[in-house]
């Protein structure tokens, strides 16, 4: 990957969670659009395999609800399983969408391993799979953005957040807006943010410091979450990596 292409791309970790096929359809939207590559980080969670070298560790699966061993070896499967069925769902859409995408190996956690990454890439974190009842009603289109969160910090760049949300829009993948700011944006900040039919809602009074970010995270109301990545750097890793695993929508950072 040249120096160039490394400022137009985006990473997505992928673990042992995995990601539906709607969410990576929404990446793939997201990168065309943008006009990056996807680069799927492919991650082995070191935390996993020292509980599974526990001698009285289980898990309990999504699908059936059943507990089984967590032993390496079943870690070790699994991490290949996983990471060929995200592959080659990520190799069928991105060749239908003409994106760009490439895979690479590596250990550790999401965030953490992240941090030890060239700082021009943006990342696109997955909303983890839950537990839950189907959601009755009829679906919506897949890779459709239907509710789209930004922050915008005072005194900080924000220029690439609201060209991205911007391009976003302008394709048709979202729906509703929420920006929030600890001020009113500029309206020249908000003129491209505007599509007839739909909302843009502002919230001035939400401070941007490390606790209200870390709730918002982890709260996220959003089916997307638009973050300057520079907003981050007080929020200590731990608590990040934590935030976003509890996430219950995608977030995407903005290098």
């Amino acid at each position: 990957m040249t120096e160039s292409s490394r400022h137009q791309t985006i990473l997505v970790p992928i673990d042992l969670h995995g990601i539906n096929r709607s969410t990576l359809e929404t990446l793939i939207q997201i990168a065309r659009q943008l006009d990056r590559a996807v680069l799927g980080l492919l991650l082995e969670d070191v935390r996993l395999q020292q509980v599974a070298d526990l001698p009285f560790t289980s898990e309990i699966t999504l699908s059936s609800g059943h507990e089984r061993s967590l032993l390496r070896d079943h870690l070790s499967q699994r991490h290949s399983l996983v990471g060929t069925d995200t592959r080659r769902l990520l190799n069928e859409l991105a060749e239908r969408n003409q994106v760009e995408l490439s895979f690479e190996d590596a250990s550790g956690a999401r965030w953490h391993t992240v941090l030890e990454r060239d700082g021009h890439l943006d990342i696109f974190f997955p909303a983890r799979q839950r537990w839950r009842l189907p959601e009755s009603g009829h679906p919506g289109r897949s890779g459709i953005i239907k509710c789209m969160g930004m922050v915008l910090p005072q005194n900080q760049p924000c220029a690439r957040v609201i060209d991205t949300a911007g391009a976003l829009i302008k394709a048709g993948l979202v729906g509703d807006i929420y920006v929030l700011s600890n001020r009113p944006p500029l309206p020249e900040q908000l003129h491209n943010l505007y599509r007839p039919g739909h909302q843009v809602r502002l919230q001035t009074n939400f401070s941007c410091d490390a606790a209200n970010l870390t709730t918002l995270i982890h709260q996220s109301p959003y089916d997307l979450l638009l973050l300057p990545r520079d907003c981050l750097q007080d929020i200590a890793p731990d608590v990040l990596e934590g935030a976003l695993d509890k996430s219950g929508g995608q977030v995407l950072i903005i290098n």
